[in-house]
């Protein structure tokens, strides 16, 4: 088990400890009101970065960030030196508080964690630090830390001092992911991974000379009445500088996405009709292309088109409407790819490919995709260990075992004729439930009832597409009396996949 995967199950422990005592170890804060404690990853990329991150949001409007750093045996007693110095720097950076998990004995050291809580308790008692030990995980049981953590330095978060920062307060409201990588169905697709991986190369290049395809001119024109003097090209891309990753996304945006052929809103005019051009990016293992921007009713192309031809709207207001919307997909679709890719080990924090980012990108240059071979098992694997997948599948499978095995007919309704038909969707509902109050890794202000999407929408589509859950007819397959089929043999295979590439 790798080190992301067991930081993962000890700060889903760790979040519900803290939810258990929050009264005491939020001493004053949020009194009167009632805490929420889950467990994520860092959404920025901000040097020093955390192992993982609790959050803590309570009903009088306190939000809490606590950063988590997490040692494993094999990095000794080093490692008890570094933990002391990055929980202290992640206190600068912004967080409110840090907690430190430790083995309970190394081979050379038999009780690390008193000796932890002896430094900070000598010479800054009032650090906003807790420090636990863990004995090892059950790796069997759906919550692998459970009964195996114990606290040897807690701390009254409102007696603690605040850390006066050098600088500006790095965190935000929104710097909290999910433990999971960050995906989204409709963009989340390997060929766009591989396309922005290879852009990076592209422009990081010596003999870097990218150049764009050139605009329409009324797209041109009304860049210039939205944003006078800004370069049409930066804003369309919504790239604000010329960083490596700037200058990667806009090249990957205007040679595969907002492409020359794709560009214009109308082929005709008098009548207009649309432009249907597709995008670049290849979405399935047939060959098909994204749609961008038409292809449906409700597609700005089309409902610009519409007005045009019903003379409710002038073509300057047509195109000034168009360049606000491909701006801010462009800011959508470069937050979702550039993130995910960060998230499951692809990209460093500087926005520069790490090295198994190079070995997916070179894998998919020698046989031109990322849909088959190579680069799908490597960007698979990445996926499961980095990007905390396999984590997600053990919680689903463990807790959908414990439910079945109690009742095998739970979520499933009697049809006509006696027959019996799983309701995955109240599966899913009771599975968001699960993870937000048992785990504590979701957040309840994310519970999607009444919403418009369903639990998991996202990450069932990833999982269904990269071939870890069972599928007929394009459909997720659901069993009564096990509930999602999760492929396990794939599973195992790109896990032992992933440890041959380091």
């Amino acid at each position: 088990m790798s080190h992301d995967t067991e930081a993962a199950y000890a700060s889903s422990e760790i979040a519900e400890i803290i939810m258990n005592k929050s009264s005491s170890f939020f001493g004053r804060i949020g009194v009167g009101g009632t805490w929420s404690v889950s467990a994520g990853r860092e959404g920025s990329r901000e040097w020093p970065l955390a192992d993982g991150v609790i959050e803590a949001e309570n009903t009088k409007g306190n939000d809490i960030k606590i950063a988590f750093e997490y040692k494993r045996p094999n990095e000794g007693l080093h490692g008890v030196l570094t933990a002391i110095g990055q929980s202290l720097a992640y206190l600068e950076k912004g967080y409110d508080a840090a907690v430190m998990a430790f083995p309970e004995r190394y081979s050379s050291y038999t009780a690390p964690g008193n000796h932890v809580k002896r430094i900070i308790d000598s010479t800054a008692p009032k650090m906003p630090v807790s420090v636990y030990t863990y004995s090892e995980p059950d790796l069997s049981a759906t919550k692998p830390f459970a009964g195996h953590l114990k606290c040897v330095r807690d701390i009254d978060l409102s007696s603690c001092d605040k850390v006066n920062r050098t600088g500006k307060k790095t965190l935000t409201s929104g710097s909290v992911s999910t433990l999971w990588a960050h995906m989204r169905e409709g963009m989340s697709h390997p060929d766009a991974f591989y396309r922005y991986c290879q852009a990076i190369k592209i422009v990081s290049s010596k003999d870097n000379n990218v150049k764009y395809p050139d605009l329409p001119s009324e797209l041109d024109s009304a860049v210039q009445r939205i944003a006078p003097g800004k370069d049409p090209y930066f804003y369309l891309s919504s790239t604000p500088g010329n960083s490596i990753a700037d200058q990667a996304w806009r090249y990957v945006w205007f040679t595969r996405y907002f492409w020359e052929g794709l560009m214009p809103i109308y082929s005709t005019r008098k009548p207009y009709t649309v432009n249907n051009s597709s995008t670049k990016i290849i979405i399935d293992k047939s060959g098909n292309y994204q749609k961008l921007f038409s292809g449906r009713s409700d597609s700005i192309k089309e409902k610009l088109v519409k007005k045009l031809n019903a003379s409710t709207l002038s073509e300057d207001d047509a195109w000034e409407m168009y360049a606000k919307k491909v701006r801010k997909d462009a800011h959508s679709y470069r937050e979702v790819i550039d993130s995910g890719l960060f998230h499951i080990g692809f990209l460093s924090s500087d926005g520069t490919l790490t090295d198994l980012g190079y070995k997916f990108v070179d894998a998919c240059e020698k046989i031109g995709t990322a849909n088959y071979g190579i680069p799908f098992e490597i960007l698979r694997a990445a996926l499961l260990s980095k990007g905390q997948y396999g984590v997600m599948l053990h919680y689903i499978y463990k807790l959908s075992q414990e439910k079945f095995d109690t009742n095998f007919y739970a979520f499933t309704k009697v049809v006509e004729k006696g027959n019996r038909k799983f309701d995955n969707n109240s599966y899913l509902m009771w599975l968001n439930d699960e993870f937000t109050n048992v785990l504590h890794l979701s957040k309840k202000s994310s519970l999607r009832n009444g919403g418009t999407r369903k639990p998991f929408q996202a990450e069932l589509a990833v999982l269904k597409k990269m071939g870890f859950v069972r599928e007929n007819n394009n459909r997720i397959q659901y069993r009564i009396g096990s509930g999602l089929e999760i492929v396990w043999p794939q599973v195992e295979s790109s896990m032992i996949y992933f440890e041959n590439l380091k």
